[in-house]
């Protein structure tokens, strides 16, 4: 399969470097040489967004955007590589996994490596480099929960001045779900993505949507599950450096429920559209009428529309 097939060959070997920025490093001929490869080998399968997986064993593409928010990953690619029984040849690698990562997902995201849908988590998590947090009540996780997932009650998190993953598992790829709503894995999701770990994402859909679909759940507790999963980071958040001055504050009046549905969040075009209704109009200070409390989500939506945001006060966001 395409999602796995790049994980056997060196970096040293193949003059270019398989990261996010590939698809800019890469000329209109690359990039339309990569779409015509992926026409003829890999769209029967993955679907012309990437995300389609419905046939037995294949796993959406997202994965692949998922393991490159960790700069230790990015030393896969190769010279060459398999994929339906051909060889690929340096410069067809380069051209194919750089349109790859042009691929915005079944909701159009910029970022959609940092959404994971419930049919990639249920193909993913129990492979060692994953860590699965349950953010739900710990009354809630006992009574039913994702295989191999750990619990992280909110009153835990609360806790932690600067939360950070502990140090052990600063090579696993994190994948954060609550209810369903997402806003408790959004201020999760937020605190470690501004710790600097960029391998975390969110369940699309939450809990609820994994239990809809009719997922394997269980009760077991387990046994390979860490002991600490976050401790309070001695040193500051890591932010973006952004100018705050000589800018007008617009207010945003939003209703996080609108910007939800029962299968997750909405797709880009519809979020889009939602966010500028409310008065949202790309770069800027903004600040939140409602209150705190739909910030961190909307720092996670914008995010996923390809946005940097910078919290500056309880209710203020600087986005750009």
């Amino acid at each position: 399969m395409l999602a796995k097939v790049f994980l056997f060959a060196a970096l040293a070997a193949q003059g270019w470097v398989l990261d996010p920025g590939l698809p800019s490093r890469l000329g209109e001929k690359e990039l339309s040489r990569g779409r015509d490869l992926y026409a003829k080998h890999c769209e029967s399968c993955h679907g012309p967004d990437g995300d389609d997986a419905q046939m037995e064993g294949i796993t959406p593409l997202g994965g692949l955007s998922l393991r490159l928010g960790d700069p230790r990953n990015r030393n896969f690619g190769g010279p060459s590589f398999r994929a339906r029984g051909r060889i690929y040849q340096p410069d067809e690698a380069k051209a194919l996994m750089g349109y790859i990562l042009t691929l915005h997902g079944e909701k159009g995201f910029l970022r959609p490596e940092a959404l994971v849908s419930p049919l990639l988590l249920d193909r993913k998590h129990l492979r060692r480099t994953y860590l699965v947090i349950d953010l739900r009540d710990e009354a809630e996780f006992r009574e039913a929960h994702i295989g191999s997932a750990a619990n992280l009650p909110s009153k835990h998190f609360g806790g932690l001045a600067r939360p950070a993953l502990a140090p052990e598992l600063s090579n696993r790829i994190v994948i954060l779900y609550d209810d369903g709503a997402g806003r408790q894995s959004a201020k999760v999701w937020r605190a470690l993505y501004q710790s600097g770990h960029r391998a975390v994402a969110i369940l699309d859909g939450g809990f609820k949507r994994w239990v809809s679909e009719d997922r394997d759940i269980t009760r077991a507790i387990s046994t390979s599950a860490p002991a600490t999963l976050l401790i309070s980071s001695a040193g500051p958040t890591r932010t973006t450096q952004m100018t705050t001055t000589a800018q007008a504050v617009r207010t945003l009046r939003l209703d996080w429920r609108r910007t939800v549905t029962e299968r997750g969040f909405r797709k880009a075009a519809e979020l889009s559209d939602y966010l500028r209704a409310a008065g949202f109009k790309g770069p800027g200070r903004y600040q939140l009428r409602a209150g705190s409390e739909s910030l961190d989500l909307f720092a996670f939506q914008l995010h996923l529309l390809g946005f940097s945001v910078e919290q500056t006060g309880r209710e203020e966001l600087v986005v750009r």
